[in-house]
């Protein structure tokens, strides 16, 4: 049975969650049937700019007036677990901005709610909807890079990001790793072709204050900040392969960085900007195609992106079949972003055990 019409709820009208409705509002088929927030002002504003006939304070009672097809998470990882738990036991399909959740113990319990209702859950893990990055898995996937050997990966700030409390662990999980470093560590392993990771190691460190005091918005922002802004690791996969993963905020450098390296037995290929370097008769030649100059913006793509992942999400209600994200790719990064926690604390390599994630998504391409 191929679905027409897709009713939708949001929750969470922040800057993601708008972007999100502003997705959702290109369909005519697609119904924005309710939005959540606990900000009354910007609950009534989204409402509003939307036409959206139905908004709540509680999510709880959003979920309960009214069956959804798909609902997006637009929250805190704090509140991610218990809100899709909750819309997947009541038979909508969800899509949930990263972090899946505050740790692999509730993305197995979130993966369990999804099986458990034949609904999937897909990640907002958007960078690989952008225009380069498809065209370096197309590369990779054609073989024109030969087989991966390694990665690096690195996504360094120049500033904090105040527009939410991610600097706050309890409710954030985890500073620079969990909240912006997920996106690039999801796009180099799709990339790679999701390898098995098997064992992490790690280092971190918190600058701030010593650095970017000046710019928290308020003391309460200053005292609040309990993460780590700044850190190194190394994953090593059951292939052979390895990635080199770094991150921070604050980051002493002209501009924003946030990229990866990609390297194969044949060609190197470098994500924002993309190019691909291959040897020919000895020599390191850039061969990246004409057709891919467009895609060197990379970055600059971002809300397109966003676009893109929303329109995934809905032909896949529509056609009954799962994302590009899926949610054991998700728990896979879950469990690599908690093993490097883990070993920063221990100060020593720590193993990567997953479950047969391969059986917890319901639904198959």
């Amino acid at each position: 049975m191929v679905n027409t019409g897709v009713r939708v709820a949001v929750i969470g009208c922040g800057a993601q969650g708008r972007n999100h409705l502003r997705a959702y509002a290109k369909y005519p088929d697609v119904e924005i049937a309710a939005v959540c927030d606990t900000d009354p002002d910007r609950l009534a504003q989204t409402a509003q700019d939307f036409s959206v006939p139905s908004a709540f304070a509680d999510y709880r009672a959003l979920l309960d007036s009214a069956p959804y097809d798909l609902v997006s998470i637009c929250t805190m990882p704090v509140s991610h677990a218990e809100m899709a738990i909750a819309a997947l036991q009541l038979g909508a399909n969800v899509i949930c901005e990263k972090p899946l959740a505050m740790n692999l113990e509730e993305g197995l319990a979130i993966a369990a709610a999804a099986k458990q209702a034949e609904r999937f859950l897909t990640v907002g893990f958007n960078m690989r909807y952008l225009p380069a990055a498809q065209t370096l898995k197309r590369m990779v996937a054609d073989g024109e890079i030969g087989q991966p050997v390694s990665s690096k990966a690195w996504t360094l700030a120049t500033d904090i990001p105040w527009w939410g409390k991610h600097y706050v662990k309890r409710i954030s999980g985890g500073g620079v790793l969990a909240s912006t470093a997920v996106h690039i560590l999801d796009l180099a392993l799709w990339a790679a072709g999701n390898p098995q990771p098997v064992t992490a190691s790690a280092s971190m460190d918190r600058v701030f204050p010593r650095k970017r005091a000046s710019t928290a918005p308020s003391a309460e922002a200053l005292a609040e900040f309990d993460v780590e802004d700044t850190f190194s690791g190394h994953i090593r996969f059951a292939d052979g392969t390895w990635m080199d993963l770094s991150g921070g905020w604050g980051c002493d450098q002209p501009e924003y960085s946030y990229s990866f390296e990609l390297v194969g037995d044949k060609a190197t290929v470098q994500f924002a900007p993309l190019r691909i370097v291959a040897e020919r008769d000895g020599i390191p030649v850039d061969i990246t195609p004409p057709s891919a100059v467009v895609d060197k913006t990379g970055m600059h793509d971002w809300p397109a992106s966003v676009a893109a992942e929303i329109a995934d999400a809905v032909d896949a209600v529509r056609n009954e079949r799962s994302p590009l994200v899926r949610i054991e790719q998700a728990l896979t990064v879950q469990a690599i972003v908690d093993a490097l926690y883990c070993s920063a604390e221990t100060r020593e390599e720590v193993p990567i055990t997953l479950p047969a994630l391969n059986q917890l998504q319901s639904r198959t391409v």
